[in-house]
């Protein structure tokens, strides 16, 4: 034993701490278990995440390393996707949640937000890539009428060009714009898949690029008339995309740059998962 520690550059002491090591992590794993079995007992659909907060007093380690060792133990919560229906109204289930994001034209987001100007709110809806970050289509208007959200979507249409859309899937907020028939018939009749946010964070995309435009650019323009918001989200969104650097681009590259250079062959491998709460993680390889 002691010629093939030598040999592996290892000393006895190092040894028995290595071992000693690994008999505590082993102990904290079966500490940990038998904690979140407990807690799932009373709660059988609780998360990691949640299990960890719920007894963290006693857990032997950490949040990160409490959650790792959960999901490597089996106890992460698989969710089946289910339609909700509330007032009358059917609501589409949530199709993001853990979705791979691997190319552009897979998933959009839209969503509305208000913009006063002049001597009243209006309202802008915007339309955007999730994969590519790129805000493919806005729409101003003076109501909230899923007409005017329909504008926008065929907007996004054209802007896509001829690329096939079959398959897309949009993801929106619960608002009567989007539960509409009309709204709802429109993406069926192009082979597009609706889906619906029971949460404001499920639909956090979207609501990035609302903060920006209107904290990084409107914010800063004389928006007196419609007219003048009309112009003013033109140029802001003209900015977004081709200039503003994207930190959760490879990069950070602006959308336009980041679109462009995929087009050449850059970034092959490039996707990301949806998790629970619109953070994801991302594999990138560049050859």
């Amino acid at each position: 034993m002691k010629q093939l520690l030598l040999h592996l550059g290892i000393s006895r002491q190092g040894m028995h701490q290595g071992y000693h090591r690994m008999i505590e992590r082993q102990g904290h794993v079966v500490q940990t278990c038998e904690l979140a079995d407990k807690v799932r007992a009373d709660h059988p659909g609780m998360n990691s995440r949640d299990i960890y907060h719920s007894v963290a007093g006693q857990m032997p380690r950490g949040r990160d390393w409490t959650e790792q060792t959960l999901l490597e133990q089996g106890f992460g919560i698989k969710r089946r996707a289910h339609s909700f229906t509330k007032a009358g109204e059917h609501y589409e289930a949530n199709l993001i949640e853990w979705l791979q994001v691997s190319g552009i034209n897979q998933l959009w987001q839209t969503d509305i937000t208000y913009v006063w100007s002049g001597r009243r709110w209006y309202y802008v809806s915007f339309i955007i890539d999730v994969y590519s970050r790129n805000l493919l289509a806005w729409h101003c208007s003076k109501d909230l009428s899923s007409k005017s959200q329909i504008a926008c979507l065929q907007k996004a249409v054209k802007a896509a060009g001829t690329a096939d859309l079959s398959g897309l899937i949009v993801h929106t907020d619960r608002g009567v714009q989007y539960t509409s028939s009309a709204y709802k018939s429109w993406l069926k009749d192009r082979r597009i898949r609706l889906s619906m946010a029971r949460y404001a964070w499920e639909n956090a995309y979207c609501e990035r690029v609302h903060r920006t435009i209107k904290a990084n650019y409107l914010k800063y323009y004389r928006l007196d008339t419609y007219e003048q918001l009309q112009a003013g989200v033109a140029r802001a969104v003209k900015m977004y995309n081709g200039s503003k650097p994207h930190g959760s681009l490879p990069g950070r590259r602006s959308p336009d740059q980041f679109v462009k250079e995929l087009i050449q062959g850059s970034y092959p491998g490039y996707n990301f998962k949806i998790w629970s709460k619109l953070t994801s993680t991302k594999t990138l390889h560049v050859n």
